[in-house]
């Protein structure tokens, strides 16, 4: 499942706008995996000072939910979900510094080595210089080509 970040920062902002007329209000969402790929755009919302619950309200919107009663996420639980994942890359990076240390084991590249086309299969610049037409010429030609044909009907 992949969440829309437009639609998020939307909801969230009316669901902020919500728990501050009406008090408190809480909804359950989402997994982990679900929440992780959007944690950097949580984080923004949480400096633009939106509460847990407005964002957990937004997430429940677009059908995050949490547990096999199938509920959507309260401000609590995801903050426990987020604390779960920060405590896990912390983890990985100590587990990493400590992989570091050892001089029996191979380092781990640094970057990721990136798959490229030999230069043989590579695709020529004279493909670059072809104008290619527009959507409009195409509309454009087949009305002219309709009007061809009407008038040679006429003619007739």
């Amino acid at each position: 499942m992949s969440i829309d970040s437009k639609r998020l920062k939307k909801d969230s902002a009316d669901a902020q706008a919500a728990i501050a007329a009406n008090g408190h209000a809480r909804r359950r969402t989402g997994a982990t995996a679900v929440i992780e790929p959007v944690l950097p755009l949580i984080q923004e919302l949480r400096a633009r000072k939106q509460s847990w619950a407005a964002i957990a309200t937004a997430l429940a919107k677009q059908d995050v939910v949490q547990g096999n009663d199938r509920k959507p996420i309260t401000g609590r639980r995801l903050t426990a979900l987020i604390s779960a994942i920060n405590k896990r890359v912390r983890r990985q990076e100590e587990r990493s510094a400590g992989r570091a240390k050892r001089r029996d084991l191979v380092p781990v590249p640094q970057q990721a080595h990136t798959l490229a086309l030999s230069a043989d299969l590579s695709v020529p610049a004279v493909a670059a210089t072809i104008v290619t037409a527009s959507e409009e010429d195409f509309r454009r030609e087949d009305f002219e080509d309709c009007v061809r044909s009407l008038l040679k009907e006429d003619s007739k």
